[in-house]
């Protein structure tokens, strides 16, 4: 007899996450919704990481571990979701928490409506889990329209906060593994195509650890005119096309002078604030229309001071 189908599925890609990926499992177990699956993915690590996810599945039978070569977080999270069964489906990074009580409010949330996600809160942490103080990500979200918001600011901020209908990811298609940097905010472009996100209340479900050897801080790099796959990719979907025509073109810009501010924040908060200075008075020249946008400025000086 075949088993049930759980709940929820949640989908953790992982590399060379040894430091991190124990609490993150820990925190899955510690879930007051018991029926989910956790499949983890292995992408290529080189330390210790699937010794560390071993040891919890021998605690938590409904773990499972997937190994493969180095293929990209986008290739290891769509072979998670092929291997995986829930109508729901939930991407964690591993190096994140989810508070105890998150996946039974994102799928009671999820349940009282037919959106097609339902976001919660995001709470920022250090590399040693010490809380930041910041914006809530939900204040960020449009009362209607939460594509054309999308569009301009990635106000989902991290997957881990984002439960989706399976049935919704399929009509999207998966992660795009082609791209390298914005791949999973150009995945939720696609998924608010769809309709807008249901919005859970209350206290955060998600702890999203911010590290100054991340990922994003890593690609983000500072550039000022190269041009990003992941906006080109958003540029050419013949939905968001015909949908939004000349529109599009203009939400986008909007998104690139966005993401070019983060990513002076980003220098801030981890790397030299001399160098950000100095791309931030360069900004002002390449994104004069940065201007033009008083609450981007507004939200990255309140990101400054926090």
């Amino acid at each position: 007899m075949a088993a049930p189908v759980p709940v929820v599925s949640v989908i953790v890609a992982a590399r060379d996450m040894e430091r991190f990926i124990g609490a993150t499992l820990r925190s899955l177990s510690r879930q007051s919704l018991a029926d989910l699956e956790a499949v983890i993915v292995d992408d290529g690590s080189t330390d210790r990481t699937a010794a560390i996810v071993r040891a919890h599945l021998a605690r938590d039978g409904r773990m499972r571990l997937i190994r493969g070569k180095a293929a990209g977080v986008s290739a290891a999270r769509n072979r998670g979701l092929s291997e995986s069964r829930g109508d729901m489906v939930l991407f964690v990074d591993a190096d994140d928490l989810l508070a105890p009580d998150a996946l039974a409010r994102l799928v009671a949330r999820l349940k009282a409506g037919d959106a097609p996600a339902v976001l919660g809160g995001v709470a920022r942490m250090a590399e040693d889990g010490t809380r930041i103080d910041g914006p809530d990500n939900r204040a960020l979200v449009p009362a209607a329209d939460h594509l054309t918001g999308l569009l301009r600011k990635n106000f989902v901020v991290n997957g881990g906060a984002l439960l989706i209908r399976r049935a919704a990811i399929a009509a999207a298609g998966g992660y795009d593994p082609d791209l390298g940097f914005g791949e999973d905010w150009e995945f939720w472009c696609r998924l608010a195509a769809q309709g807008d996100f249901a919005l859970l209340e209350g206290a955060p479900v998600l702890s999203y650890r911010q590290r100054a050897q991340g990922a994003n801080v890593i690609r983000r790099g500072g550039a000022f005119a190269r041009r990003l796959a992941c906006i080109e990719a958003v540029r050419a979907n013949p939905v968001l096309r015909a949908r939004l025509g000349r529109q599009l073109g203009r939400h986008l810009r909007a998104r690139r002078i966005d993401i070019f501010w983060t990513g002076v924040r980003a220098e801030f908060e981890h790397g030299s604030r001399a160098r950000a200075l100095l791309r931030g008075l360069g900004g002002l020249v390449v994104y004069p229309d940065s201007l033009l946008h008083p609450r981007l400025a507004l939200r990255f000086v309140s990101s400054l001071r926090a």
